[in-house]
């Protein structure tokens, strides 16, 4: 089947104040996406906001993101994303289609899959990378796993899709959610354990906010190694260049999408040097936490770092914002000691999260 002609609008926003037109554009792109994922969820908890979206535009200077709204027949149907970082010598981009139910078994998807895979080509990328959310396999579903081996998706059509553009599934992360109420009264009790274990070596810290200025450096060294770091499977993946100038600015883009960090790392007393660390994203209320970046560095796994950082942040959120009840997270499949650490915590998984990847035959140039 032949998809309908695509009108594809970019999303952009002036330098200085908003106008009326892009104004209205970015609120259709945000609702066509949160069309998306509230029939994916069921719900409000993966929507995003257009306060969201504008400080992305505006502030996200460490990526080319190039971002449409697409249409057919004055409907509006989907939105597309191809992204890729500015660092010399990337390689790897990343691209995204999403079509709205409604729309959907018309041809849309591949037309747009096609066309933002060429955008992601046009910026520089020769290997391009799909993340795509997938249902857990039922008893009776088709199941996929990745090369790797570990962990499975439901064969929906996205996967179907995706497969037969060339695409391989290299990667499973386990979408996770946790009831904050059922899970406080645990936490003092993991936090002690694990302080335990940790012995006289580390300490914790942990704030709400940007990160204090003595702590900059050697969390954006922690970021850097979130790339090599964290299990990847057979995914490439490109080396990013962190200093506090970036830590700053992702944190001022934090701020300007009304969503307020929550951070703890474990210092190693010795030398100074933060370790590990956790950050919980917070919305505007009404909608669930996101349990973002969580790393113990190589050299120092072993101590349950990971449990300190996490019942620490936990129990910040509790004395803070007794009001969040509900907190998503994402972990590679094959990542089994922080899956640990979430499952003694009390996440449950609700969702997967396939990450394919296709090598481009050709390489091409940035325009």
């Amino acid at each position: 089947m032949s998809a309908p002609e695509l009108e594809w609008t970019p999303i952009t926003v002036p330098e200085d104040d908003l106008d009326e037109p892009a104004l209205t554009r970015i609120a259709r792109y945000v609702a066509t996406a949160n069309r998306v994922t509230q029939h994916f969820w069921g719900d409000e908890r993966g929507d995003t906001s257009v306060e969201e979206v504008i400080a992305s535009l505006r502030l996200g200077e460490d990526a080319i993101t190039r971002r449409w709204l697409v249409s057919a027949g004055g409907r509006d149907v989907g939105r597309g994303i191809a992204s890729m970082g500015r660092e010399e010598g990337t390689s790897v981009a990343y691209a995204s289609a999403w079509v709205v139910p409604e729309e959907r078994g018309q041809g849309i998807g591949r037309a747009m899959a096609e066309r933002v895979e060429a955008e992601a080509a046009r910026l520089g990328a020769t290997t391009v990378q799909v993340w795509a959310d997938h249902r857990i396999p039922a008893d009776d579903d088709a199941a996929m796993s990745p090369r790797s081996g570990t962990g499975a998706i439901a064969a929906d059509a996205s996967a179907r899709l995706l497969a037969s553009m060339g695409y391989a599934l290299e990667q499973v992360e386990r979408v996770s959610e946790l009831d904050v109420e059922a899970a406080r009264p645990s936490l003092e009790a993991h936090r002690a354990d694990a302080l335990a274990h940790a012995g006289e070596a580390y300490e914790v810290r942990s704030w709400q906010g940007p990160t204090p200025p003595e702590l900059q450096e050697g969390m954006a060294a922690l970021y850097a190694r979130m790339v090599t770091d964290a299990p990847s499977a057979g995914l490439e993946t490109d080396e990013e260049q962190w200093d506090a100038a970036r830590l700053q600015r992702v944190e001022r883009q934090y701020e300007a999408a009304h969503q307020t960090p929550l951070q703890a790392v474990a210092l190693h007393r010795e030398s100074g040097v933060p370790v590990a660390f956790t950050v919980l994203l917070l919305p505007e209320p009404g909608r669930p936490a996101f349990q973002e970046e969580t790393l113990v560095l190589t050299d120092h796994r072993g101590h349950r770092l990971g449990m300190l950082v996490k019942a620490e942040n936990l129990l910040l959120l509790g004395r803070l914002h007794p009001d969040r009840t509900r907190i998503i997270t994402w972990n590679a499949e094959e990542n089994r000691p922080m899956l640990r650490v979430n499952e003694a915590l009390g996440f449950r998984p609700v969702a997967a999260e396939g990450g394919w990847q296709r090598r481009l035959v050709t390489d091409r140039s940035p325009e």
